[in-house]
């Protein structure tokens, strides 16, 4: 199998991404990929520390430094656009695809990570979802496990397809260890309503490199519900 180059995106924030991605980025790595890291747009980095790019780059073993895995970084907890205008920037889509190209030809795929949601704004009239189509990637979304995942991740998955974005399938973040009837219909209806595949059901995990690995091990990166 290939393994392509991907953009993860949420059902909203606080779902998940960034671990999961680092899951990914270990499977890849399992599968003999030479794996790198990329988020076009980091908010919430107090001292402008990318904590998402920090993360992964530990995780993962890259030897670029995380300020460098990143396009625009930016200190408040907030949207990008708001966090940019709050710098007196405007985020520039082209610069955030010459920074992907650079770092694409370091790598055999490229993970991307997005911020919050696909209708996210980066700028005034431009959306996370149109940075998806810019790039030409593929996407895996992260969903939580609860009520209120089916609206969330049914509208996601609509928006994505009416954007024209390829939509890989669904992963099911921070599942419950025991059994739980709501989320087991949650999954099901997701898979059926929603017309797209469960790749994984990972369960909160510790996050430390030794537990993601084995979580990565688990993972299907063909596509068919596999719950770790």
């Amino acid at each position: 199998m290939r393994f392509p180059s991907l953009f993860i995106t949420g059902t909203d924030t606080e779902v998940g991404k960034t671990v999961v991605t680092a899951i990914l980025g270990l499977a890849y790595q399992q599968g003999g990929i030479n794996v790198g890291y990329f988020k076009p747009v980091q908010s919430g980095a107090k001292e402008l520390v990318p904590p998402d790019a920090v993360f992964c780059q530990k995780i993962l073993g890259l030897k670029i430094s995380p300020p460098e895995l990143c396009a625009y970084i930016f200190e408040p907890p907030v949207s990008p656009h708001l966090a940019a205008k709050w710098a007196d920037e405007e985020i520039d889509p082209v610069y955030i695809k010459t920074c992907y190209e650079r770092l694409k030809r370091q790598y055999d795929a490229l993970l991307v990570e997005g911020a919050g949601g696909l209708l996210v704004p980066l700028k005034e009239g431009f959306f996370m979802r149109d940075l998806i189509k810019m790039l030409g990637l593929p996407l895996i979304i992260v969903a939580r496990p609860w009520l209120g995942t089916l609206n969330h991740t049914l509208l996601t998955l609509e928006c994505a397809r009416r954007a024209g974005i390829e939509v890989l399938g669904v992963i099911i973040n921070r599942a419950p260890l025991k059994p739980d009837p709501v989320v087991e219909d949650n999954i099901k209806t997701i898979a059926s309503m929603g017309r797209t595949k469960i790749l994984a059901v990972i369960p909160e995990v510790p996050l430390e490199k030794e537990g993601l690995l084995e979580v990565a091990k688990q993972i299907d990166l063909i596509g068919g519900k596999n719950a770790v």
